[in-house]
Formats: C-alpha cells, sequence, structure tokens
C-alpha cells in the first residue's frame, strides 16, 4: 500500500487548490502532466523529499499569462495536463524553502541543501507556518510564517513559536512536503490508531493471522527498509501457508555459512560430523579455522599485511553543480556514474579484510609446510587450505603474512 498520500498542512487555509501535497506534485512531474509552476513557490518541510521538490519547482519555472486552465494545481490534481508547448515560454520561478529547523539542523541531507542554496532556492530555517493567506476567490496568495524554535522531546517534536514575527512569504503555489500518510480506504481495519500498521518481528499484522506487511505502512523510511521487511515478510508467508508456526526472529538478520549444503553442492557424502566446527584437521566435514565473528568483531587496519596492498587512488563520481541560471530546465543527473573500468578499478580496491582471497602466503611462507592446499576433490567453501597440527609449531608467520587478518592464532584446541 505504501503511504502515497502527503500530508496537508496543519493551518487554516490549506484546502485552498494552490496548496498540495509533496506526493501530489511529484506524482503530477513525475506523470509528466505537470510542465510549469507559479512565478513563487513556497515548499514547506526541511527534509530530502522537500528539497526535490524545491529542485523540481526550479526546473520548470513559470510562464506568464497563465490560462485558467493552465494553473499548475489543477495539473498536480490530476484534472489536465499542461501542454508541453508551453515550456518553450518558461522562465524562472522564485522558490522558498521553510523549515522549522535552523539550515544546519534540517534533516536532509548536507550535500542536497548546498546544491539547492547553489541553484538560487532561498532556504529560511526556524520559520512555522502559521495561515495561508487567501484571496477573494479562495485561492492562496501568500503564507504567513513566524519565527520559531524548534526541538525533538521524548521523540515528539515541540515547537515554540516567536510572538510578534509574523511575516507573509508571497505564493502562487504552496507545497507542504512534512510528511506521508496512508490511504487506508477499504482497509480500515488495519489502521492501528495512528495511521500505520502494527506488524511483528515477522511484520504480520497484530492479531490478524495470514495478513503480512512492509515498507511504509509501517513508517515512511527508505526503500531499502521497505525492500527488507519485504524479504522477512516473504519468508513468514511461507511458513503461513506451511503451516509451520513464525518462530521469533533475531534483532540482526544474518546468512549463516551452511557447512552440509556447501558439501551437498560439491557432491561429497553428508557425513555425521562428531569433530567441532572450529580448528581441526582431524575431519574433512569440518571447516578448517571458520569461525563467524562479524557480530562482534571488525578487521583493524593492523592486522593486515599492508606491504601486500599498494596505494590506489580512489575512483570519486563526478558531480554537477548548477547555478539558478542553469537550474532552468536542466533535468540531467547531477551525480555523474562511473564508467564500466572505472567501476571495475574501484571494486579492485577492496582488500577483503577478514576474508581469504585463496593468495597462498601461509601456504608459502609456513617454514614448517605444516599449512598445506586442500585437494579440490575434497576442498568445500572454506575449506581452501588445512593445517597438519603435529607439524605446527605456533610461528605465527602465517597470521603475520596473511593480506586480509583471516588468520586468527589459539581458535583450535
Amino acid at each position: 500500500m505504501g503511504a502515497q498520500s502527503g500530508r496537508p498542512l496543519p493551518v487554516e487555509g490549506h484546502e485552498a487548490p494552490n496548496v498540495v501535497t509533496a506526493t501530489a506534485f511529484l506524482k503530477a512531474f513525475n506523470d509528466g502532466r505537470l510542465q510549469h509552476v507559479g512565478k513563487r513557490v513556497v515548499v514547506v518541510g526541511g527534509g530530502d523529499t522537500s528539497i526535490d521538490v524545491a529542485t523540481v519547482a526550479r526546473r520548470l519555472g513559470h510562464i506568464d499569462q497563465v490560462h485558467e486552465s493552465d494553473r499548475p494545481e489543477l495539473a498536480i490534481g490530476g484534472h489536465a495536463a499542461h501542454d508541453a508547448a508551453l515550456i518553450s515560454r518558461r522562465q524562472g520561478a522564485e522558490v522558498t524553502l521553510t523549515s522549522v529547523f535552523a539550515v544546519d539542523k534540517m534533516q536532509a541531507s548536507r550535500h542536497e541543501v548546498e546544491h539547492a542554496l547553489a541553484e538560487g532556492i532561498a532556504i529560511r530555517g526556524g520559520m512555522v507556518p502559521v495561515k495561508v493567506v487567501r484571496d477573494a476567490s479562495g485561492r492562496a496568495t501568500a503564507l504567513r510564517v513566524a519565527r520559531c524554535e524548534a526541538k525533538m522531546v521524548g521523540g515528539r517534536l515541540d515547537i515554540k513559536t516567536v510572538d510578534g514575527t509574523e511575516e507573509d512569504i508571497e505564493a502562487d503555489l504552496i507545497v507542504s512536503a512534512i510528511g506521508q500518510a496512508v490511504d487506508f480506504s477499504g482497509l480500515e481495519s488495519l489502521n492501528n490508531g495512528k495511521g500505520a500498521v502494527s506488524a511483528d518481528k515477522n511484520y504480520q499484522v497484530a492479531g490478524q493471522p495470514g495478513i503480512f506487511c512492509g515498507g511504509d505502512v509501517i513508517r515512511p523510511h527508505l526503500l531499502t527498509t521497505a525492500i527488507g521487511h519485504g524479504a522477512i515478510a516473504a519468508e513468514g508467508i511461507d511458513r503461513h501457508l506451511r503451516g509451520e508456526a513464525l518462530d521469533k526472529r533475531p534483532k540482526i538478520d544474518v546468512h549463516s555459512f551452511d557447512l552440509m549444503r556447501k558439501m551437498a553442492e560439491k557432491g561429497l557424502p553428508l557425513t555425521q560430523i562428531d569433530e567441532p566446527l572450529h580448528g581441526t584437521d582431524r575431519s574433512t566435514g569440518a571447516v578448517h579455522n571458520f569461525e563467524n565473528r562479524s557480530d562482534r568483531y571488525v578487521i583493524p587496519h593492523d592486522e593486515l599485511f599492508l606491504g601486500h596492498f599498494g596505494y590506489v587512488p580512489r575512483n570519486k563520481r563526478k558531480v554537477v553543480t548548477l547555478n539558478a541560471d542553469e537550474a532552468l530546465a536542466n533535468f540531467e543527473e547531477r551525480l555523474l556514474p562511473l564508467v564500466e573500468a572505472q567501476a571495475q578499478a574501484e571494486a579492485k580496491r577492496c582488500m577483503s579484510c577478514g576474508l581469504c582471497f585463496e593468495c597462498d602466503n601461509c601456504v608459502v611462507y609456513c617454514p614448517q609446510t605444516a599449512v598445506f592446499k586442500v585437494k579440490k576433490t575434497q576442498s568445500t567453501t572454506g575449506r581452501y587450505v588445512d593445517t597438519d597440527y603435529t607439524k605446527c609449531i605456533g610461528c605465527h608467520i602465517c597470521h603475520d603474512v596473511c593480506p586480509t587478518g583471516y588468520i586468527q592464532m589459539g581458535l583450535g584446541e
């Protein structure tokens, strides 16, 4: 379902036809219906979405002598689409972004704020909307704002308005980018009373077995968050359809190494494993020197054999910064991608910290020939080399020459 509805401004006059939400504005633009905006646009927000709206408005600009049927709010509302021919008369628009937080405290990404300022967007921090000023026909002509102090208190936003600081910012279009909401039309039973859906660890709707959810219906967040919810919910749906109990999930989802599965992939017999899985050389059904330490251990730089790695400069993506004039009608990407050769070169800079990449240093430098390669017919993932502990004298040379810090001493008996 997502949170596809924008939150309207919680002030008097927000029902004016030219006061719209950010989601409606951006959808109209992405659908190709919105080709221009008013001469003066005011965006209320402070997050990345508000920056998106402000920069799009700056690029669209305005046209003179707007016919009634060409008003931006009609295209945003889905009642009409702008004639693409109008864009030939496009001129710059004055775009103002207001936020209850100071500019340096806004939730938007720092680089997004810097780009918006460079493009001529006026950002006014510490301002709270108090009223939409309308004319006799009911259309908004300005947004009345006041100075304020905003801070988070116990997870809630506390805003204190400074009396006597009200002023009007003239506007032909006002966009509310203060959050998103879920449209529960026809699915009111899923509403938890707070405009969202409550879910358990398996992302099953609380109190409604067989109904699973994920993404912005739980709380608006990142696309990757929604994808993660979907992956977990899919596992829960599978178990539900099989009639299996939904077990509690760990706080952190990890994909642990499955030795039995790897042996099956290699066509090896699934023999009973009686030996310990870590630090043994007496069983082929074990993973030599393997231990998942990722939950509590990070390989520091002094565990790497840095002599193995030459300095390779980073391939940085180029960022295009536009000024106010260049932004008009410019919808090209600002963050340029790496070309294929650069992407490959950047990937090769990885030092595989904590992972064995089969460099053979441990085999070559072992003075006792205790470390040896496992035959391909006997190898499984994680068992590229093995150690004969009857020869090993604990000299630590294998550890010292390991480029990635993979070899740890003292993991066995």
